[in-house]
């Protein structure tokens, strides 16, 4: 797709609105989960487990030539995605997986500008640094995590220990999971919103020569 030199880029907008959706959802969980949620409150714990594979995904299909991203990467954590969704009552996982790497597919069939090139590489680099960031603050200071909706009365109540077979510091305290998936998506918009709007020239001159 073509469009004027420094605007930016359409796509980043669609992005933006699929990262809000999410975080907004991760709160509605956290802070006023209802007495059906509790397979989504599992999904999406496990989701934000699987966004570690998504953030490593993403920097090497930004970094490697497009035939790797496309015949080795895609496949390679396409299976990650399958294992992570067979331990899931849903396909979140795989349908999120799909949705993310065909907004970075679209890098291997067509022509990309070296300046775009390097923009979603900073972004992927930024996006895997908050998350390990934000995970270790989370998983550190877990203790004092606000339980809002999710507490030890509702979660019993809702069945949601017998939901699982899995487990972890994400699925046991999904306050953990859903306050980070709040943080993280809303974070990884704001820097993608930095990102967009820093120059094409400025961005070429940092490309490898």
């Amino acid at each position: 797709m073509n469009h004027p030199k420094n605007a930016i880029d359409p796509f980043f907008y669609l992005g933006a609105a699929f990262n809000l959706i999410i975080a907004w959802q991760y709160f509605r969980l956290w802070s006023s989960p209802g007495p059906d949620d509790g397979e989504l409150i599992v999904s999406f714990a496990t989701l934000m487990a699987f966004e570690f594979v998504m953030v490593h995904s993403g920097v090497f299909m930004a970094v490697f030539p497009r035939k790797w991203s496309l015949l080795v990467f895609f496949p390679f954590y396409g299976l990650f995605a399958l294992a992570f969704s067979a331990s899931m009552p849903n396909n979140l996982i795989l349908w999120v997986y799909l949705i993310a790497v065909a907004g970075r597919m679209r890098f291997a069939f067509q022509d990309v500008p070296i300046g775009e090139r390097v923009r979603l590489i900073i972004r992927s680099a930024i996006a895997a640094f908050f998350y390990l960031v934000l995970t270790f603050a989370v998983a550190i200071g877990a203790p004092t995590v606000p339980e809002l909706g999710l507490t030890q009365e509702f979660l019993n109540s809702i069945g949601y220990f017998d939901i699982s077979d899995t487990g972890g510091l994400f699925i046991d305290e999904p306050k953990t999971a859903l306050s980070l998936g709040v943080f993280y998506f809303i974070a990884i918009t704001v820097m993608e919103w930095f990102v967009a709007r820093i120059k094409t020239g400025a961005l070429q001159e940092m490309a490898p020569t």
